[in-house]
């Protein structure tokens, strides 16, 4: 047992666990932005406990379908197959000032009121088809919806799209890094690209 400064005492940490919390540490100080994926492995003994974030898991699974429509499985996986909704809560947590975390859930709580309102079900129980009208609604501001309401999904999908686009596939599979793009031509006379301008 080790007794800490204030005179309690807790048990020491797993190697694991310090491990882990030494990842997570060392992550934000370099400013590395990490998959909700790799997240959650860090965070948790094992991938069936819960991911550490903000969000309860109502609004984690709201916020999930909300990031599969804005970016969804094609030939690629979307959204939700890397986790993005993971990533989300955790930048909240992590990130975020209290009053943007609140007006955050306000945004989903919003949007679950809109959905009940108009077709007597939660958003993520709604038709597909449903759930897409109600979004080109709110993306353009448009009634049921508001300015303020267009504003968070504005948000939304930025978050969206950093957590997908930092994840492994969003990195990898979606995007295409070419370090010079259409090649790297060396020996190339100079009468086919004619003068030379210093930049």
């Amino acid at each position: 047992m080790l007794q800490t400064e204030e005179g309690g005492r807790h048990e020491p940490q797993s190697p694991n666990a310090v491990r882990r919390s030494t990842l997570i540490r060392l992550a934000g100080l370099c400013g590395l932005a990490l998959s909700g994926e790799a997240l959650a492995s860090l965070a948790s003994d094992t991938p069936e406990k819960s991911k550490p974030g903000l969000l309860a898991p109502d609004q984690l699974a709201l916020t999930a379908v909300l990031a599969e429509l804005i970016i969804p499985k094609t030939d690629t996986p979307g959204a939700l197959a890397v986790g993005a909704h993971y990533t989300i809560s955790h930048l909240l947590k992590v990130c975020a000032p209290a009053a943007q975390q609140q007006q955050f859930v306000a945004g989903l709580e919003r949007i679950d009121a809109v959905a009940r309102a108009k077709g007597g079900k939660r958003f993520v129980s709604l038709a597909p088809a449903r759930q897409v009208e109600l979004l080109h609604a709110l993306d353009e501001g448009k009634a049921p919806f508001n300015g303020e309401d267009k504003n968070f999904f504005m948000r939304l999908k930025s978050y969206t799209a950093f957590a997908y686009y930092t994840s492994e596939v969003g990195a990898t599979r979606e995007l295409v890094y070419l370090p010079i793009p259409g090649g790297f031509k060396g020996n190339v006379p100079l009468k086919k690209v004619g003068r030379n301008y210093a930049l």
